[in-house]
């Protein structure tokens, strides 16, 4: 199978398509900041979470990886410490992903009730 050739600036230097490094360094709009009776805190977008901790967010403490990865360092520890229901995490994260304009990926879970529901 042939290859095809690379495409080659005037400097010698391949042509890129897409760059991360480009793409990692875009500002974001402002972060998303809460707080919980006074305590402020930081967490960056969902999508700038690593795709390692992400793939393993149904695992054991998936989901604490994750929060943790979006959360800001500074503020992990003292967040960690306080705690939460299911429903405030998953309302923390809602608005999270809301402020960002995300939208939550569907789980495997939800694609095999679906599939199921429509046999019916």
């Amino acid at each position: 199978m042939a290859t095809s050739p690379k495409l080659i600036t005037e400097d010698g230097s391949p042509v890129s398509h897409f760059s991360l490094t480009a793409v990692q360094h875009e500002a974001h709009e402002e972060p998303f900041v809460f707080d919980i009776d006074g305590e402020f805190f930081t967490m960056q977008p969902p999508e700038d979470a690593d795709w390692q901790v992400t793939g393993n967010i149904t695992g054991d403490g998936g989901l604490q990886a994750f929060v943790q990865e979006i959360m800001d360092a500074d503020d992990w520890e003292r967040f960690s410490a306080i705690k939460l229901t299911n429903k405030q995490i998953g309302d923390l994260l809602e608005a999270c992903r809301k402020h960002y304009g995300t939208s939550p990926g569907e789980s495997r879970a939800s694609r095999r009730s679906s599939r199921s529901s429509r046999r019916r």
